[in-house]
C-alpha cells in the first residue's frame, strides 16, 4: 500500500489483517530498513486478529553495513518522518479501534517521537533496545502504557533501563520493562546477533501486553 502524508510524501506500508480489528499495531523496523522479519511479526499479529501495518520510513532503502546504516539513518528529515507516522497511525484509525506501536532500536525511538507527538492517537507501545528519549520533560502528556525490553549486553544497559524506570515512577505512569542476556538486534534474523530463544520469548511478552492493554 502507498499513503500519503498532508504535505505530499509518499511511503510505503505493508498492511494485513481483518478491516474489521478492534485491536491495530503499528510497526517501525530497525536501521536496516523494511525487512522479512517485521513482515513477519504484522503477520503474526494479524494471525491473532490485529490489524497491523509495518511502515517503511526508508523508502525501499536497505543498508549495506553498519556504516552506511548509521548514515542512512541521521539524514533522515525527523519532521517528514513524524508526518508518515502521523499518517500511518490516522490510516489504521477506525471507530472504537485501540491502537498499538512496535518498534526495533531506531523504530523504537520512532515510536517515541510517535506516542509524544501523538498521545490521543496510541494506547500502548513496545519499545526494544533503543535510544530513549522519554524524560522528565515529556513523560507527563503521555497517555499509552509503556512496554520496553532491553538487551543486557549494550553498554548503557542497565542504566537507561533504571532511568526509564524513574522517569515513568514519577510521572505515574504504566511501565513493564524486560531485560534478556541478549545483544542489540537479537530479533532479527539476519543478524549474525540473532537468538531465536530470546525472539520467541519477547514476541510472547509483547504479544500478551497488547493483548492487556488494547483490550
Amino acid at each position: 500500500m502507498e499513503l500519503t502524508t498532508p504535505a505530499g510524501e509518499t511511503f510505503n506500508a505493508y498492511i494485513v489483517g481483518p478491516e474489521q480489528a478492534t485491536r491495530a499495531i503499528l510497526i517501525i523496523h530497525d536501521w536496516w530498513g523494511m525487512l522479512d522479519y517485521n513482515r513477519e511479526w504484522a503477520d503474526r499479529f494479524a494471525k491473532a486478529g490485529y490489524r497491523a501495518m509495518v511502515i517503511d520510513l526508508y523508502n525501499d532503502y536497505h543498508p549495506a553495513e553498519v556504516k552506511e546504516a548509521g548514515e542512512y539513518m541521521r539524514s533522515l528529515d525527523q519532521e517528514v518522518n513524524q508526518r508518515k507516522l502521523y499518517t500511518a497511525l490516522t490510516t489504521l484509525q477506525a471507530p472504537r479501534r485501540k491502537m498499538g506501536i512496535l518498534g526495533w532500536s531506531f523504530g523504537g525511538v520512532q515510536a517515541q517521537h510517535a506516542v509524544l507527538n501523538n498521545p490521543d492517537l496510541v494506547d500502548a507501545i513496545a519499545i526494544y533496545y533503543c535510544r530513549i528519549i522519554l524524560d522528565k520533560h515529556n513523560a507527563n502528556p503521555l497517555k499509552c502504557a509503556v512496554l520496553a525490553i532491553f538487551a543486557e549486553t549494550e553498554r548503557t544497559w542497565p542504566d537507561k533501563q533504571a532511568s526509564l524506570e524513574h522517569t515513568m515512577a514519577e510521572a505515574n505512569k504504566i511501565l513493564e520493562c524486560y531485560s534478556y542476556d541478549a545483544d542489540h538486534g537479537f530479533v532479527n534474523p539476519d543478524s549474525h546477533r540473532y537468538d531465536s530463544e530470546v525472539t520467541e520469548e519477547a514476541w510472547q511478552v509483547t504479544k500478551k501486553f497488547f493483548d492487556q492493554y488494547l483490550a
